[in-house]
């Protein structure tokens, strides 16, 4: 009986979760679906439990909320976060997060972000575990099928067809991957190939994920990745690697050329790029003019040991964060991270909600 019982409420259960979805999209209501690296996880490599790339113990994380390690590769909040939260948008939660369940996707949408994950498949295979955008894309996939099935399938394209997606990715395609002799990449390609190569396997991923109903599509470019604590210290100056640089910036300019024209030529879609490098590099080259006093290392170190790859309970933090251009090695600071946020938000044109989440 008990179980005939539950399967007469199952149905019901999903035509009132489609009734919902119905209401919530009338007014308005929409969610985000974030694919994306380092810059943008809120927690899923910290279920990747093979994975060398996790911000799972402290100081990650020490600014926001209760000050424990969530999975962000930050002190506070991502680029991706902060953007959310100024268009009046929910966070959306780790795919991976336990909790997760039909409700939470519908009132949130899911964040598939993973520490090392590329454009590439082949990229940071030496962390291990971590999601490439083909597989956050093919959990995606997972994603819609387990909404048709509890809402019904017209329903579900409604929903996935009115959100907001987000992708930001390709600095691990260069730093982990063509900028290291010990992947084929690095003496397979030369610099331009290796673009050539990254935005066109890019553009088959955002072809895909137009064809499985993204409709509203932000690509985030790369900043100034030879300007990162990192690779700074790699040099015998101290300096950025301008080589490095210019690689991102032959990136942008096509992946920007790539939005353009997928914005124009698929149906229904409003494809676009998302640039912060000039304000970025500004920010780096100038740090005063922008409320910051050191823009060339981290804020968290283990003394004098550098590079460390990762910020670790024995590392000592900088006096003020907020000064900080970068967190570790790899990552800006959550000041940083906003100050980033707000101009990608000011060049496309997107108004900032009046009573955005601010912490």
């Amino acid at each position: 009986m008990a179980t005939m019982a539950r399967e007469r409420r199952a149905p019901l259960a999903a035509a009132l979760l489609a009734v919902a979805l119905l209401l919530g999209l009338c007014r308005g209501d929409v969610v985000q679906f974030i694919f994306g690296d380092s810059l943008s996880d809120v927690g899923n490599n910290n279920y990747l439990t093979k994975s060398l790339a996790r911000a799972a113990t402290p100081w990650y994380g020490i600014d926001f909320g209760r000050g424990m390690p969530n999975g962000r590769f930050c002190n506070g909040r991502t680029v991706a976060d902060i953007v959310g939260d100024k268009m009046g948008l929910p966070r959306p939660p780790a795919f991976l997060d336990p909790s997760l369940d039909a409700d939470t996707i519908f009132k949130n949408g899911v964040n598939y972000a993973s520490g090392g994950g590329g454009i590439l498949n082949e990229t940071s295979s030496l962390f291990i575990q971590r999601f490439s955008l083909y597989k956050q894309i093919e959990l995606f996939q997972g994603t819609q099928a387990f909404m048709r099935e509890k809402m019904g399938a017209a329903a579900a394209d409604k929903f996935f067809g009115e959100g907001y997606y987000v992708v930001a990715m390709g600095a691990n395609d260069f730093i982990n991957n063509y900028l290291l002799p010990v992947y084929s990449d690095s003496w397979t390609y030369s610099g331009d190939t290796f673009v050539k190569y990254m935005v066109d396997t890019l553009e088959a991923q955002l072809r895909l994920l137009h064809a499985l109903g993204a409709r509203r599509l932000t690509f985030f470019g790369l900043g100034p990745m030879g300007c990162i604590p990192l690779q700074r210290y790699l040099t015998s100056s101290g300096g950025c690697q301008e080589s490095t640089n210019k690689l991102a910036r032959g990136f942008n300019a096509r992946a920007a050329a790539l939005m353009a024209r997928l914005s124009s030529s698929l149906p229904n879609a409003t494809f676009r790029f998302g640039d912060a490098y000039d304000y970025f590099q500004d920010i780096i080259d100038r740090p005063y003019m922008h409320g910051f006093n050191n823009s060339r290392a981290p804020c968290c170190t283990l003394g004098r040991i550098r590079p460390t790859l990762t910020c670790t309970p024995l590392s000592t933090l900088c006096k003020d964060r907020s000064q900080y251009v970068f967190w570790d090695e790899y990552h800006p600071t959550d000041r940083a991270n906003e100050l980033i946020a707000l101009e990608t938000l000011r060049k496309l044109n997107i108004t900032v909600v009046a009573n955005a989440t601010s912490s």
